[in-house]
């Protein structure tokens, strides 16, 4: 054999021998992974399953007792945004765009006439239960009146939240008073310009 022969067979034998020792710890390895291969049992699954997390618990709206004597009274306000009313505070349905919005940048003032006088005891406010209308927070204060014109305060500015997860309402028991206007004065609202209410519901056992 000559020269060039032997320097070609050598050569091979050495690509040879790489390729064992390439196979040989392939081997090695693959019996590595066996060995801290951990099985894992699928569970027997005959119906779809959703992960508990990331569902949502059906709201179930609070039964309040007594009679709404907010639904046949009249809602006025220091003034409105857009087409947005006091007038829709109290017609019975929060859905759509059927809510009233304060003026712009200004304290929101919503008063509601009952038309007579009523022993009233839990005050719910609600605003469209969509969750288009994000979770916000209305800072506000609850007065009322007899006569339309001495209001006394009967709970003091406090944040209250409106979230869609809970419909979107707010439940507020009072100790029972005599009133004839309920009055809703809102200082801010994380989710508008100014206080927003679809539905304003006043309840009491007088009837």
């Amino acid at each position: 054999m000559n020269k060039k022969g032997i320097i070609v067979a050598i050569i091979l034998l050495v690509v040879a021998l790489g390729i064992n020792c390439f196979v040989a710890a392939g081997n090695k390895e693959a019996k590595m992974d066996e060995k801290n291969l951990q099985i894992v049992t699928a569970p027997d699954q005959k119906e779809a399953q959703e992960n508990e997390q990331f569902t949502i618990a059906e709201y179930v709206p609070e039964e309040i007792p007594g009679t709404n004597v907010a639904r046949k009274g009249h809602c006025e306000a220091n003034g409105y945004n857009d087409v947005y009313p006091a007038t829709y505070a109290n017609d019975g349905s929060p859905e759509g765009t059927s809510y009233w919005e304060g003026p712009a940048g200004e304290e929101a003032i919503l008063t509601c006439d009952l038309k007579e006088a009523f022993n009233i005891h839990t005050i719910k406010m609600a605003l469209n239960p969509m969750p288009i209308w994000a979770k916000r927070t209305q800072t506000m204060s609850i007065s009322v009146s007899e006569d339309g014109e001495n209001f006394k305060e009967i709970l003091p500015s406090a944040d209250y939240v409106f979230d869609p997860k809970a419909g979107n309402e707010v439940v507020v028991h009072i100790d029972e008073v005599k009133a004839k206007y309920v009055r809703l004065n809102i200082t801010k609202n994380t989710g508008a310009t100014s206080g927003q209410i679809a539905e304003l519901e006043v309840y009491s056992n007088d009837k």
